[in-house]
């Protein structure tokens, strides 16, 4: 005799599964929403039923309306529902903008010629101060949260000598803020590109922060655009993930993902671009007191209150926690062939300066400077020492010495 055949046990679709459980959710969070207006409807007639409610009453009414607004925000759809609040409470001008004022002699001579132009659909902001003697161009990078204007007292000095450009890295300064998955190889792109359409011969990159992480990497993946590195203080986005264990990875992802989720960091932008708090994260980045001044504020806070700016806020931080937001440090300073500089200053407390001693052993054509009494925004803060180094480093490493023969590392 054949041994009876087993029965198949019939399975449940693992896509049904989902799709029950996605329905479920709805379902509940809709019943709940019917109870809650069931508890506002009770505690409201009951306040008003011994004539007018008192002092208790009302405090009740509001507890159980705002207990009730946050339940409606847990919505299985809560960040689209947000999205649409957000922009339906938007400022909308119904008058006509007014012509352009030709900029100030002096605004040019600080801020240089600046323009606009189409990268991939997008709005970018960059600026120029020409220079028909120059024999190498320089181009500027800003920090997270800065824009062009954060170079205004550097780019007038280096034109003197040089041709030099600053942009405005897309969702900053003047430029687009759409919101879309934001990354180190998205703004080299930008930069790479931007070079290409705009300058077309090899130059200096100049950066701040993220903007000194964004020159090396375009200097180590499009070494035919580069003369040399300047970078003014460099995070290592990626080593912070290297340190955690591969075990609690996914855990620390996922309680990244709850604090940087969009429910969370809309209202917390609103808050963050208030001029108080913006002061209060500059007096952080800055050694000293003297140099937060109210144009810098201005610079800072100007760009957050355009439009589209609280969804690029919440989209570059998310990607800021992403594994994938950036190479290491180490893999992107071995392959850099060219001069570097590294500038960083003494009282930086934003990335500790140890960090730079650190980052000498991945590159020997690496020269550090370290400056006293500033912090992690030096060349604003002393932009008389960060343009002589710069200027003397240009000319002693790039101009001079192109022909000199460099430590060459292995390939």
């Amino acid at each position: 005799m054949k041994p009876p055949v087993p029965m198949m046990q019939p399975q449940f679709p693992r896509q049904q599964f989902h799709l029950f459980v996605d329905q479920f959710k709805i379902d509940l969070w809709e019943f709940g929403n019917l109870a809650w207006v069931f508890a506002i409807v009770d505690r409201t007639l009951t306040a008003f039923r011994n004539g007018l409610p008192n002092a208790v009453d009302l405090v009740e009414i509001f507890v159980v309306a705002l207990l009730a607004f946050g339940w409606v925000l847990l919505s299985p759809n809560s960040e689209t529902m947000v999205l649409n609040l957000y922009d339906r409470f938007q400022p909308v001008f119904s008058f006509t903008p007014a012509s352009p004022i030709p900029p100030s002699i002096e605004r040019l001579q600080r801020f240089g010629y600046q323009q606009a132009l189409s990268w991939r659909g997008w709005k970018v902001h960059h600026t120029v101060f020409p220079n028909p003697r120059s024999e190498v161009p320089i181009i500027f990078v800003h920090g997270f949260g800065g824009s062009i204007g954060h170079w205004r007292q550097n780019m007038s000095v280096l034109s003197k000598h040089h041709s030099v450009y600053a942009i405005d890295l897309l969702g900053f300064g003047a430029s687009e803020k759409p919101d879309i998955h934001y990354s180190i190889d998205l703004w080299t792109e930008q930069l790479y590109e931007f070079w290409q359409s705009c300058v077309g011969k090899p130059v200096i990159l100049v950066g701040n922060s993220i903007g000194s992480l964004i020159c090396a990497v375009t200097a180590a993946k499009h070494p035919e655009m580069v003369r040399g590195v300047v970078m003014i203080s460099l995070p290592d986005t990626a080593s912070h993930q290297e340190m955690i264990p591969a075990r609690l990875r996914p855990i620390v992802q996922a309680i990244q993902d709850v604090f940087t989720s969009r429910w969370l960091l809309y209202p917390l932008f609103f808050l963050l671009r208030h001029p108080r708090i913006v002061r209060h994260w500059a007096s952080f980045a800055y050694a000293g007191q003297e140099a937060i001044t109210d144009e810098l504020l201005e610079i800072l806070s100007k760009p957050a209150q355009e439009r589209g700016s609280a969804r690029a806020f919440c989209a570059i931080l998310k990607a800021m926690t992403h594994p994938k937001f950036s190479p290491s440090v180490r893999s992107i300073l071995s392959h850099i062939r060219t001069p570097v500089l590294l500038l960083w200053g003494k009282q930086d407390r934003m990335i500790p300066p140890d960090s730079a001693r650190q980052f000498l052993k991945y590159n020997p054509n690496l020269k550090l400077i370290e400056l006293e009494d500033a912090g992690h925004c030096a060349h604003d803060e002393c932009p008389e020492r960060v343009n002589a180094e710069l200027i003397n480093w240009i000319r002693s490493e790039i101009i001079q010495s192109s022909s000199r023969p460099r430590v060459l590392l292995p390939s």
